[in-house]
């Protein structure tokens, strides 16, 4: 027997299927035709900045900062202007990304469809930066400058104040000072220059943040309801079902599916919130305000309690000259202060280099149009194999052919003799063996030897040479089994005499010591045979499970594990109409939810009316084949099976 490789068989399908195989890669072409217009591959393109500011050594992010310049409408607009794109495209979030790099250093990340215009963007982009960073920082700094030339000129008047009180109590020997007052002062002094320097924070921090939420629509809900109905289903099926039956791997795909709709029944909505940031900061300044507010109180009572106790509150030479050394301390850091923002601002704080810029093409975030198409053009190859492909039929090495079929159809001198069995060409039906099957016959003499019955060859000789057709033709069967789901399957044949119930029961012993479970319903009324190879009775059996009893009561087991048998029974008066009936139709749909595979015995295909009846209500079969069987019987089962709608696996040469 000849075996055609993978590559062949591939061929062999597509060329069988070319109009499918050419609709199933044009769908995946056009899939990816379609992505790429509407989901187009996205391109980066990478620049390390440098920032000469004087916030680098602050605790403040560069890349923020940058990132609330480039937010704001006008930068917007002149960013459109130099690189030719449109201004909604720039306010997408993941177009301009800046990340800090170091100190001093920032990394921009430009995204687009179109390769050519990142160049252009990301100069643009540095361009508007330098020239309004620039002057960020110098707003900055003239505002830190002014408020310390207040804070400075407060400190003076208040070290005139103090050397006025100290002419004046240049006559006083002693006075009371309370020491409360410095302390309530510098406290002054401190929440003033809070409350400044939360100010500037308060100018550059945005009121509102947005973000984006994912709400659930009413179509989530309803997917969702109908998941956890599917769910509870594959549970209930589970009790009653294997993990390969029909209906368990039918409710497990619709459950993916529907999660697969579920995500993206999601909607993702832009929403906008206040900034914690700038609450926080305007809480702390009211607050440091109300504190100010109390403390310039207390110094007011304290003044107006000493003018009335003592008239004149005069301070110590001690005391005095404590204060005015802490106000000079005050006034030169803050004049050092200011002397170093005006150098700062003199420098060049604001100034952006481009340190490394990313040389290479720009690179594509994910896979590229070509790649697209090129796995598009694979996956439906793969998935037009998937679909598409079938295993050769399993044919015999056959030798000669019936002339009877083929006279005159082909020439003898011209042309060499066709290999085709008359049932292949008759029933348009593959063999299932490469081999004719020899079947063991009862022999009428005793034999001691054998514990089982002299046909279970598979039992009283499992190493014999004559098995291995049987092993050959269980290994087709599953192959059959797996691919068509179906797992009842009925042994049929033209006349009596085939072995039909011989090959079932080495066939049933076989994929049981394989690892299936296996029940065989005896449906010959007309011949009951199979208890007897199994040294079993046949009191009670099918005809009394299509009478209403339980079939649990009546299923015996074997000598062979997980091999079950139910037997025929008392014959019923009508067989055909019995096994047509609803109730045999409920029994099989039954049975094979207790078992993996269900094999049945029938009578002869043309002598009695049954075996057609069952052949339309199972799943599969099958035929029989003795050889020299005459033409006009096969004839009449193609006929016979065609007319049910039979499935039929193939034939077996007996």
């Amino acid at each position: 027997m000849v075996q055609e490789s993978l590559i062949e068989g591939i061929v062999r399908s597509f060329r069988k299927n070319a109009g499918w195989a050419t609709v199933i890669i044009g769908l995946s072409v056009v899939f990816s035709v379609f992505l790429n217009r509407y989901i187009p591959t996205v391109y980066q393109s990478e620049s390390l900045l440098r920032v000469m500011t004087t916030e680098t050594g602050r605790d403040v992010s560069i890349a923020a900062s940058m990132q609330g310049i480039l937010s704001q409408k006008q930068i917007i607009a002149q960013i459109a202007e130099k690189s030719g794109l449109s201004e909604t495209e720039i306010k997408r979030e993941d177009i301009i990304s800046l990340i800090d790099h170091g100190p001093g250093l920032v990394m921009l990340t430009v995204r687009h469809e179109n390769p050519v215009l990142l160049k252009e963007l990301g100069s643009a982009i540095i361009n508007v930066l330098s020239e309004h960073f620039l002057g960020y920082n110098s707003e900055v700094q003239e505002f830190e400058i002014k408020a310390l030339k207040k804070k400075l000129s407060h400190l003076e008047t208040s070290l005139g104040d103090v050397k006025q009180e100290i002419a004046r109590a240049t006559t006083v020997t002693s006075s009371n000072v309370d020491d409360s007052t410095l302390v309530l002062e510098n406290l002054m002094h401190q929440l003033e220059e809070k409350i400044d320097l939360n100010g500037r924070r308060l100018q550059t921090t945005p009121k509102e943040v947005f973000y984006y939420q994912e709400e659930e629509s009413p179509e989530y809900r309803t997917l969702n309801g109908r998941l956890r109905a599917e769910r509870n289903e594959l549970a209930e099926l589970f009790k009653n079902y294997k993990e390969k039956h029909p209906r368990v791997i039918a409710c497990q795909n619709r459950i993916r599916e529907l999660e697969s709709n579920l995500k993206k029944s999601r909607t993702r909505i832009q929403k906008s919130k206040s900034n914690s940031e700038f609450v926080a900061i305007s809480a702390e300044i009211d607050s440091d305000r109300e504190k100010l507010t109390q403390i310039k109180s207390e110094l007011e009572k304290q003044a107006l309690y000493k003018a009335g106790t003592t008239g004149n509150v005069e301070f110590s030479s001690e005391t005095l000259a404590l204060r005015i050394k802490t106000l000079e301390e005050l006034h030169r850091k803050t004049l050092m202060e200011l002397e170093e923002t005006q150098i700062a601002q003199t420098t060049s704080a604001g100034r952006i280099n481009v340190l490394k810029k990313d040389a290479r093409p720009p690179q594509a975030v994910g896979f590229t149009s070509l790649q697209r198409d090129c796995m598009a053009l694979a996956s439906g190859v793969l998935l037009a194999v998937f679909l598409l492909y079938s295993p050769a039929p399993i044919r015999a090495e056959l030798v000669s052919v019936s002339g009877n079929i083929l006279a005159g159809a082909v020439g003898q001198a011209n042309h060499p003799a066709l290999l085709a069995e008359p049932v292949e060409i008759i029933m348009e039906l593959p063999s299932l063996l490469s081999e004719r099957l020899a079947l063991p016959c009862p022999s009428s003499e005793d034999n001691c030897e054998s514990i089982f019955d002299e046909r279970l060859i598979a039992l009283n000789d499992p190493d014999s040479s004559r098995l291995k057709p049987f092993k050959s033709l269980v290994s087709n069967l599953q192959i059959s089994i797996s691919e068509s789901q179906t797992r009842i399957v009925l042994v049929g044949s033209s006349r009596t005499g085939t072995g039909r119930t011989t090959l079932l029961a080495n066939t049933a012993i076989l994929l049981a010591q394989t690892g299936y479970s296996v029940l065989m319903i005896d449906a010959n009324f007309r011949n009951p045979e199979l208890h007897r190879l199994f040294d079993l009775t046949n009191e009670r059996g099918l005809s009394e499970a299509l009478r209403g009893t339980d079939p649990r009561m009546l299923i015996k087991e074997t000598s062979v594990e997980r091999l079950s048998l139910l037997s025929a029974g008392i014959a019923p008066a009508n067989p055909a109409e019995s096994l047509g009936s609803q109730e045999m139709i409920e029994l099989l749909a039954n049975l094979k939810r207790k078992v993996e595979i269900v094999l049945i015995d029938t009578p002869a295909l043309l002598e009695y009316p049954e075996a057609g009846i069952l052949a339309g209500h199972t799943g599969a079969m099958v035929f029989l084949h003795r050889d020299g069987e005459p033409e006009d019987d096969l004839h009449a089962s193609r006929k016979l099976l065609k007319n049910v709608r039979a499935k039929v696996f193939g034939y077996v040469k007996i």
